[in-house]
């Protein structure tokens, strides 16, 4: 009986250690317009697309995610974006590439080392010179 009960002390034990990655993704908007801006990420690829305003000078948080599994490595972006428009209020496509891992500003930050826990934060900067 005692070793049951270890054997299930232990597997809580390691079940607790498993870790976690968290991926946040925002837009910064340089330009002077305002933006409207239309995401979806694979998570939710099943509903609709979410749209977005964000005021000249503003960043807004797209979207988070969380993964089991402590990851040192940041994604590529568009390994958890499906989709992302974005517009100026004259109605401009943007024409940045967003699905190119350089045009993204990447911060990466170890939160614990035991269980393994890491953030990587994305910023995509956006100014007029992208319509």
């Amino acid at each position: 009986m005692r070793f049951h009960l270890a054997l299930i002390a232990l597997a809580l034990l390691l079940i607790s250690c498993e870790g976690n990655t968290r991926l946040e993704w925002s837009l910064e908007n340089q330009s002077s317009d305002d933006l409207v801006v239309v995401h979806e990420s694979w998570d939710y690829a099943a509903l609709p697309a979410d749209t977005f305003m964000i005021l000249s000078g503003e960043t807004l948080l797209l979207g988070s995610n969380d993964l089991l599994g402590g990851n040192a490595n940041a994604y590529a972006p568009a390994s958890f974006i499906d989709t992302l428009f974005i517009y100026s209020a004259t109605g401009n496509l943007c024409t940045k590439n967003w699905e190119d891992t350089e045009n993204w500003k990447i911060e990466s930050e170890e939160l614990s080392k035991v269980p393994s826990s890491w953030r990587h934060t994305y910023v995509l900067t956006v100014d007029d010179g992208d319509f």
